[in-house]
């Protein structure tokens, strides 16, 4: 019985402390720059328009959701992955640290470190079809959007290293970041992990909304791949449902 007020209470205190922090970046804000006005300092086109982020505030719904139905009811699933959840919140208090000092580089193995967490939690969670909703689909909406958030910020570090993209076109290159992330959405909706798909388009909605008109690769490729996704959706559905 401690044990299991152990891990609700350790749980609750990073969960709780991830977001204090993520909001003190922008409302301070750590170092002197929001997290956005940093992103957008880097030139990349694999960053969503402003409004996409407000995503983040269905994951921090999302792990408050999580954290009442394990104090509702406790399963040995709670105690499977609760060092996870803690490394993950511990991971994302260390990255908004890391990138509000322009540690890019380092900032990026703190993000590796969140979505190894939380590939360990959505494997974890996902061996069993017992484990309510409330619990699986908080970490599969986080998932969504830090895989994205991945390459976006292993995008930034190369940038900042002056990396060539052995000569491909900043424009290009985004374009097949965006096509890899189609392909990671059209795996999950086979996987019958819908949400996971939904935030990545989301995410690559976002995307053209920013670049429409400012760049045809990624253009093309940001509808082809809205189109791709939402088509093999509707599919799935159909055939799920036939």
């Amino acid at each position: 019985m401690k044990k299991e007020l152990l891990i609700k209470l350790s749980v609750t205190v990073s969960v709780v402390a991830m977001f204090i922090v993520n909001a003190l970046a922008n409302i301070l804000p750590i170092n002197g720059v929001t997290t956005g006005a940093l992103s957008d300092a880097i030139p990349i086109y694999f960053v969503p328009a402003g409004y996409a982020f407000s995503i983040w505030g269905l994951i921090y719904a999302g792990l408050v959701v999580y954290i009442i139905s394990m104090f509702t009811k406790f399963t040995k699933e709670d105690e499977a992955i609760y060092p996870w959840v803690i490394t993950s919140s511990l991971a994302n208090i260390a990255w908004i640290f890391l990138w509000h000092y322009r540690l890019i580089y380092l900032s990026v193995i703190a993000m590796v470190l969140i979505l190894a967490s939380l590939i360990a939690i959505f494997l974890i969670l996902n061996k069993s079809k017992k484990v309510s909703i409330f619990k699986t689909l908080p970490f599969d909406i986080y998932l969504g959007w830090i895989s994205v958030a991945s390459i976006a910020n292993i995008a930034a570090a190369l940038y900042t290293a002056n990396w060539d993209r052995f000569g491909i076109s900043p424009e290009v290159w985004s374009a097949i970041m965006i096509v890899v992330s189609t392909g990671l959405a059209v795996y999950s909706i086979f996987k019958k992990t819908y949400s996971y798909s939904l935030v990545i388009l989301w995410a690559i909605i976002g995307i053209l909304v920013k670049f429409s008109g400012l760049s045809n690769p990624v253009e093309i490729a940001s509808t082809l791949g809205i189109l791709t996704i939402t088509s093999i959706i509707g599919f799935k559905l159909y055939l799920d449902n036939k």
